[in-house]
């Protein structure tokens, strides 16, 4: 997950940049994730910068993300002759396959086995990045505060959080896995405040109406084969977004009316509809040659 620091003393023109360089790092994360497959062939960098076009990133914007990706450990850049071309890192493949296992799952996990998993923990207070980091990867595994360090999810996440942990070097920590929680008045108050239900439920409502009318014409095959990769780019972006600040409760947690359930049924249903124009696309765009 990459994050921008609206805290930052920075001019408008400065945070725009910032703003346009994230989008620029999704977007490619995101498109190597659903067609850079284990596997295949590094994708050459003119490719790489021709499918970023698309989405309006001009070239000297989309080789910088692809230096910046380098840089962080998600690419692998290969040269060979005057080509250079890039692959997905092993650890950043298996990064995105475990987040595409929760973007794309198919039903709602409601069958809740009553575990529940809690970390509390402590960060050097001079290191932000380790703490934005490790907040961002515990939102992503259904975490969400208590209280400032203290965090808890109604799933058990316990071998998932302690890989975490050990990935972002963090050791002054504890977890516990329980099935007994009593929960006081005011203490299920504060996890309810803590997941926002009503919130969330307006993002979903507010999803299903930003996709309808594509969701529509994409399962009436009305959707160009040259927009179907952008739209269907947006569209797991949009919805990474919204299950990553989903803490995934169980059905007892939840109002009847909660819309989660028609929303992941749209975005599935899309993403399946546009799936072959999109790679079709894909796999044109990442042809193009390298420019002298």
């Amino acid at each position: 997950m990459l994050v921008v620091n609206e805290d930052d003393p920075l001019t408008p023109a400065d945070r725009s940049a910032a703003v346009g360089r994230a989008r620029a790092q999704r977007l490619l994360v995101t498109l190597l994730g659903d067609y850079g497959h284990p596997g295949r062939s590094p994708l050459p960098s003119g490719g790489l910068v021709a499918v970023l076009a698309e989405f309006d990133i001009a070239p000297a914007n989309a080789r910088a993300t692809l230096s910046r990706l380098t840089q962080r450990g998600m690419l692998e850049r290969t040269k060979e002759g005057r080509r250079t071309s890039y692959l997905l890192t092993e650890s950043a493949s298996h990064i995105l396959r475990r987040g595409a296992r929760r973007i794309f799952a198919t039903t709602d996990k409601n069958a809740w086995d009553g575990c529940w998993t809690l970390i509390a923990f402590t960060l050097p207070l001079d290191d932000a990045n380790q703490r934005r980091l490790l907040r961002a990867r515990l939102r992503w595994l259904t975490f969400w505060p208590l209280y400032d360090a203290t965090w808890v999810t109604p799933h058990d996440r316990y071998d998932e959080v302690r890989e975490q942990l050990s990935e972002l070097g963090v050791n002054d920590a504890v977890v516990l896995r329980s099935t007994d929680l009593d929960l006081l008045p005011s203490g299920r108050a504060r996890l309810e405040a803590a997941w926002r239900i009503d919130e969330l439920a307006a993002d979903y409502e507010a999803f299903l109406q930003r996709y309808h009318d594509l969701a529509e014409r994409a399962a009436a095959g009305a959707v160009a084969p040259a927009q179907a990769l952008v739209r269907r780019t947006e569209l797991v972006n949009d919805w990474r977004a919204l299950v990553g600040d989903d803490p995934d409760l169980p059905v007892t947690f939840l109002p009847a009316t909660f819309p989660r359930a028609r929303a992941r049924a749209m975005f599935l249903r899309t993403c399946a509809a546009l799936a072959q124009s999109a790679q079709a696309r894909f796999e044109e765009l990442v042809q193009t040659p390298d420019r002298p």
